[in-house]
């Protein structure tokens, strides 16, 4: 763990290092961005929301400890500030269940990274496919697209998932197994029609 260059710049913004916070910053903040849109489904709310995890970020550099991967601790936090957001959402309209899909509202749906090599009607199709993806996904109960969103986008492992989202690994198991299946029953319909 402690040959992790994030966590020895991290070490430097504890140390008071301001330009070891902004190559943090750099380094991470569209994956951040990314994440957090694909949970909220909101490009401005993404990019506030993320502002939000990097500033949490920076008040608890003087406190750091790399008791887990810098990743790990980023999208803990990453997590944890979407998951507020949604309850917070929630209680403004006057609901808190845990459980009731978010509404995706009217943003555009822009992909990473597009490819100049593709043509015109495949980056349509792809776009399409997305909106349909990211419907989809907003419907999912938080913590299963939570789980959903850190195993597949980001990679992590089913035990880091688990300490991030605080329960257990075969609890992430079984959220990312109904996720998965969540995200079939919604998107058969769609990808039958394409037939």
């Amino acid at each position: 763990m402690q040959t992790d260059p994030d966590i020895q710049i991290m070490l430097r913004c504890r140390d008071g290092d301001e330009e070891a916070f902004r190559i943090l910053f750099v380094r991470h903040k569209k994956k951040v961005i990314n994440f957090c849109y694909r949970f909220c489904s909101d490009r401005s709310v993404a990019e506030d929301l993320a502002q939000e995890v990097f500033l949490r970020i920076y008040r608890a550099a003087p406190k750091y400890k790399p008791t887990a991967g810098f990743r790990t601790w980023l999208f803990t936090i990453a997590t944890n500030v979407c998951l507020n957001e949604t309850r917070r959402r929630r209680k403004q309209a006057g609901t808190i269940s845990l459980d009731a899909p978010i509404d995706i509202g009217k943003g555009e749906i822009q992909p990473d990274i597009e490819d100049p090599e593709r043509l015109p009607d495949d980056q349509i199709l792809d776009r399409e496919q997305e909106v349909h993806l990211q419907s989809a996904l907003s419907e999912l109960p938080d913590r299963q697209r939570a789980a959903l969103l850190l195993r597949i986008t980001h990679d992590f492992s089913y035990s880091e998932i688990a300490g991030q989202l605080g329960c257990s690994e075969n609890t992430v198991k079984t959220l990312i197994h109904r996720g998965r299946m969540g995200l079939s029953d919604k998107l058969m319909p769609y990808f039958k029609g394409r037939q």
